[in-house]
């Protein structure tokens, strides 16, 4: 036991499981896409080390997401003001 106080390596991999811990309400927005992630981050950097702030960031992290934007419609078929088929251009198009 006293080999593995005195590896760097557990040390290393138990300062990055503890930040991983601290900033999780973060990530879950993140990858959930909320919102306000903004305010998840900070709620959960300044309000965590008083084991307050990361509930509430938590809650945050679940709250609604972005909504995706609406994609543009294509051209409809039936809604085009010129016969369908080949064009081809008259003496009066001047190109």
């Amino acid at each position: 036991m006293q080999d593995l106080a005195n590896s760097g390596v557990f040390w290393i991999l138990l300062f990055m499981a503890l930040i991983v811990v601290f900033f999780l309400p973060t990530l879950i927005g993140l990858i959930r896409g909320v919102d306000r992630l903004a305010l998840v981050f900070l709620v959960n950097l300044i309000g965590a080390p008083s084991f307050i702030g990361w509930p509430a960031a938590l809650i945050l992290a679940f709250g609604p997401r972005r909504l995706p934007p609406e994609p543009a419609l294509p051209p409809q078929p039936d809604t085009m003001h010129w016969p369908p088929g080949p064009w081809t251009p008259g003496p009066w198009d001047g190109r």
